[in-house]
């Protein structure tokens, strides 16, 4: 239940009811109203109070108007010893929505956007402080990432300070380090970032609004290079022309033990195999910008199919396909990837329906993993809530934009701020639950959520954007929050808000009396045995009361027997899902285990005697030989095996990168692997991939290269 309790003095009029959401309440505030009086009795300033119920908490806004630019004071029962105070400027963008509260969040999102612009900024990577005219992430993040520019300037800082935005994304490219250009950096990402994590693409979001914004020249040569160079790495390194997708962890859910399985965050080379479906909807604005800035063809249409094909499961849209040895589509949603589908394909905008979600907008994965802390486990963000706001609006689902629409203000509101995340069922920015409490981690004026907020009112609201070199709007009326009359001024213009509704469309709301239907099982496990007929796949469900299915080669296999038995041929790998009986969530699959022929016949090894190396030093530490500080551009190291049958191979290395942990770092190794046959003729050419370990003692594998050979060749 939402109450608003109002107290005007020296308005002309009363806030219109229509304000007022159909289960909300008015009733009078006793605290006093300040108004002056010019030295001719013609009104100068006015103020209005204004005090609203959220779910048990209040928040008192106070606002004093002199001659149209107003001041506000904030206060929350969530907060009682902070009180918020700021003041609009004459050039400020300003909301007059017919209520107190949002021209007040409205107007503090501009604010947040000025106390994040700063002329230096810092990073724990380097020793000094960098000058740089630009955004910083938050107030607990005095860096500015790829990602979370790319993303906060497509939502909302183009609107606010364009310069700056530019300045912003300029600063996260960088010299190609083969020469002949920019290129944009992967500053972020699973154990050294690039090309475990490829969604530095997110910048092209950012840059080419501004380039829409202003269509400036020289604009327009910066982003062709960068954009061309780019691609055209990442076609080489990191996209598959078997599937037509690019690799790459999902885009901003990169703290891998929220939302990845334990055996995936172990070895890291498996993420830098995996596709997600954000971060290849992101590969694909990009295409589509650098055909628009060239009208040269790059792929979009058959990345567009394709990504349909491999990630809409008749259902919903799958967050992300595990791995070479298990290319199945996980059932893990997320809510960013969902609405950026919906955005840049439109072909499913039931993906956003079916998604479940709360009074405090949705999480942003599901389902839910067990045992693990709060942060994107069990949270809202509210920079993905824009965007599917911006989704909804842009598939008329009204009462999907309007939830959204009212998490962003109730979240702003409750908070003082803008928050990084909060904790989805109850809507706060801590939730004490023993070891698994959180979020773990938060930030007050996070950057794309300030973003987000300014968004989802200019563009989702109002409907604001250019059209030939003019703004234009299309608004949409809100059933709450907003009256027919409100304004927005921005862009030297004033644009109205009119009496436009979306449908109402359909919602699915989270199920919370059972937490079966929150949570995925746990992640089971599957083993192989060997007997006189040949193998029996051996499941091993961590829980009770779940079913399972196999999988065989990445499909779905159905034995007819309760101990799955089968008398494989070739090389083959299995892996195992589970699901609640009677409950649609299922875990993330099994770690997949594969027969390579009895006694490992299909499996080939080539030691130190086999190889030869140029470069580097043979040593013996960290517990197996090996060769130190190689790796330079004319370092190599040659063999050759003899393939024992004809058909697909896999080519890898065990190797040790000490030089990061997994959580971040920009120094995961990346070599180039040529295979040739016997004529010399090169079967496959690709990118070895070596994410970091932590540590120099630890040894793992690499990326799986595949190919097909021929044993009489």
């Amino acid at each position: 239940m939402l109450t608003i309790l109002i107290t005007v003095l020296g308005c002309t009029q009363p806030l219109p009811s229509e304000n007022v959401p159909p289960s909300y309440e008015d009733t009078q505030d006793t605290e006093a109203a300040h108004e002056e009086q010019g030295d001719s009795g013609n009104r100068t300033s006015f103020s209005e109070e204004l005090t609203v119920n959220i779910d048990l908490e209040t928040v008192h806004v106070n606002m004093l108007d002199n001659q149209g630019v107003r001041s506000y004071t904030l206060r929350s029962s969530r907060l009682p010893s902070e009180t918020r105070q700021f003041s609009e400027s004459d050039e400020d963008p300003k909301l007059r929505s017919g209520n107190l509260l949002t021209d007040a969040l409205f107007a503090m999102a501009v604010i947040e956007t000025k106390e994040n612009s700063v002329s230096q900024i810092s990073d724990a990577a380097f020793s000094e402080m960098v000058d740089c005219e630009c955004y910083k992430t938050g107030a607990e993040w005095n860096w500015v990432w790829t990602r979370d520019i790319g993303y906060a300037v497509d939502l909302g800082l183009k609107h606010i300070d364009p310069d700056r935005s530019w300045n912003s994304l300029w600063f996260k490219t960088s010299e190609r380090k083969i020469g002949g250009g920019r290129e944009i950096i992967q500053d972020t990402g699973t154990a050294g970032s690039w090309p475990v994590s490829t969604d530095r693409v997110v910048w092209t979001r950012g840059a080419m609004e501004l380039w829409r914004q202003h269509r400036d020249p020289l604009i327009k040569e910066q982003l062709v290079d960068v954009l061309r160079n780019t691609v055209e790495t990442d076609l080489q390194y990191v996209f598959d022309s078997r599937d037509g997708l690019y690799r790459g962890e999902t885009s901003f859910l990169d703290w891998r033990s929220q939302t990845y399985p334990q055996w995936m965050i172990d070895t890291p080379s498996h993420i830098a195999m995996s596709k997600s479906l954000s971060t290849n909807l992101n590969h694909l604005y990009t295409l589509r910008a650098l055909e628009e800035l060239t009208e040269e063809h790059w792929g979009s249409t058959s990345l567009a199919t394709a990504i349909d094909e491999h990630f809409w499961t008749g259902t919903h849209y799958s967050s992300f396909i595990a791995t070479e040895l298990h290319a199945q589509p996980v059932h893990q949603q997320d809510l960013l990837a969902t609405s950026l589908a919906v955005l840049e394909l439109g072909t499913h905008p039931e993906a956003l329906t079916q998604y479940p979600h709360t009074q405090y907008g949705a999480p942003v994965i599901h389902p839910q993993q067990q045992r693990i802390p709060i942060y994107h486990n069990r949270a809202n963000w509210p920079f993905v809530s824009a965007y599917a706001l911006l989704a909804a609006r842009q598939s008329n689902q009204g009462t999907i934009f309007e939830t959204h629409l009212n998490a962003l203000i109730q979240g702003a509101a409750l908070n003082l701020s803008n928050m990084e995340n909060w904790e989805v069922q109850t809507g706060k920015t801590w939730v004490d639950d023993g070891e698994y409490s959180g979020p773990v981690i938060n930030s007050k004026r996070q950057l794309w959520s300030v973003a987000g907020f300014i968004g989802a009112i200019v563009e989702g609201v109002f409907g604001i954007h250019q059209s030939n070199g003019e703004w234009t709007a299309n608004p949409i009326l809100p059933k709450a929050w907003f009256t027919a009359n409100a304004t927005l001024q921005i862009h030297g213009q004033t644009f109205s808000i009119g009496n436009t509704h979306l449908n109402d469309g359909e919602i699915t709301w989270l199920q919370t009396n059972d937490w079966k239907d929150i949570y995925a099982p746990t992640v089971p496990t599957v083993s192989l045995i060997l007997n006189d007929d040949g193998i029996i796949v051996d499941p091993t469900p961590l829980e009770d009361g779940v079913a399972f299915e196999l999988f065989k080669e990445g499909t779905p296999w159905n034995p007819t027997t309760n101990v799955p038995s089968d008398t494989p041929i070739e090389s083959t790998c299995y892996s195992l899902q589970t699901h609640f009986e009677g409950y649609r969530n299922r875990s993330h699959p099994a770690e997949p285990i594969c027969w390579w022929g009895e006694g490992y016949s299909n499996i080939q090894s080539l030691y130190m005697d086999d190889i030869t190396v140029s470069g580097g030093t043979y040593s013996t530490t960290h517990g197996r030989p090996h060769y130190d500080n190689w790796g330079s551009a004319d370092h190599t190291i040659t063999g050759s095996f003899t393939p024992t049958h004809t058909g697909r191979h896999f080519f890898q290395v065990v190797y040790g990168n000490g030089s990061g942990g997994l959580d971040s770092g920009i120094t995961c190794a990346v070599k180039w692997v040529r295979i040739r046959n016997a004529s010399e003729q090169i079967i496959t050419e690709k990118a070895l991939i070596m994410p970091q370990l932590d540590d120099w003692d630890r040894w793992s594998e690499s990326n799986l290269i595949s190919f097909d050979a021929n044993n009489d060749e």
